[in-house]
């Protein structure tokens, strides 16, 4: 796997024409993952866990899912909007490097949180006297320990982006669009027309910076996930995305 770290998205100019070509390299993997779907099974590489691709997978077209979404919504005059997005592409890109470079231990830490959350919510449902929803699979027994730095990495964004070079860079904007993913002052004044106070139907900013973090992220999310499969096509599409761009990248160097 490459451990390059990645160049820095500021060196792209935050302008029409980088968006432009951003949002054309979103349409490349999502092209990829249109046909390594449709196509006849995918081919997962030798020594592939089967505990870790489903995962690996579902985060991986999250990513271009969400991309895509960024990218139609900057098509229609929505730039700001797409900070929660955003956030979302940033935290699952590193989690999605960190689970393949772990293996079944973190994806077993994985599983664990999700039983963990589970017993949780059907503690919640049962305390508020909800109805158990249809087809919600009630667990048995106790729920897993939380013990071990993978269980801590994997449900603390902060410990996990410390875990990489230039890790804590990758924090910073995750706190920042926090701000625009939950009600808060920021995210209400940004309707707001600065200096005059003028009330705004859509946020008001002049930057494309979700839209060209998000393509250098959902590039990434390629570079991790291509290794998985048995074929090149999604390893393909990466580089042309790349091209497309402007702009290679690798994926973030794990300290010692």
């Amino acid at each position: 796997m490459t451990v390059e770290s990645p160049s820095p998205t500021d060196e792209f100019a935050d302008d029409t024409q980088t968006a432009e070509r951003a949002s054309e390299a979103i349409k490349v993997m999502v092209t990829a993952l249109d046909t390594m779907v449709s196509a006849d099974g995918v081919l997962i590489a030798p020594g592939v866990s089967p505990r870790v691709f489903p995962i690996a997978y579902g985060w991986f077209a999250a990513v271009v899912r969400n991309s895509q979404l960024i990218a139609l919504a900057h098509h229609h005059g929505l730039r700001h909007e797409c900070a929660a997005n955003a956030r979302l592409i940033l935290q699952h890109t590193l989690a999605l490097q960190w689970l393949v470079e772990g293996g079944e231990p973190a994806a077993a830490a994985v599983e664990d949180a999700q039983h963990r959350q589970m017993h949780a919510l059907i503690k919640e449902v049962v305390d508020t006297k909800w109805p158990v929803p249809a087809g919600l699979e009630v667990p048995s027994g106790s729920p897993p320990p939380k013990k071990g730095r993978l269980a801590e990495d994997f449900e603390n964004f902060k410990h996990m982006c410390q875990l990489y070079d230039g890790g804590p860079q990758l924090y910073v904007p995750y706190k920042l669009t926090s701000s625009n993913a939950h009600p808060s002052y920021t995210g209400a004044m940004a309707y707001l027309v600065p200096d005059t106070g003028q009330l705004s139907t859509t946020a008001v900013t002049d930057t494309y910076a979700h839209l060209i973090d998000s393509t250098r992220c959902l590039i990434q999310a390629g570079h991790a996930f291509a290794p998985l499969l048995a074929d090149t096509a999604v390893a393909d599409a990466v580089g042309e995305a790349e091209r497309t761009l402007g702009m290679q990248f690798g994926l973030w160097q794990r300290l010692p």
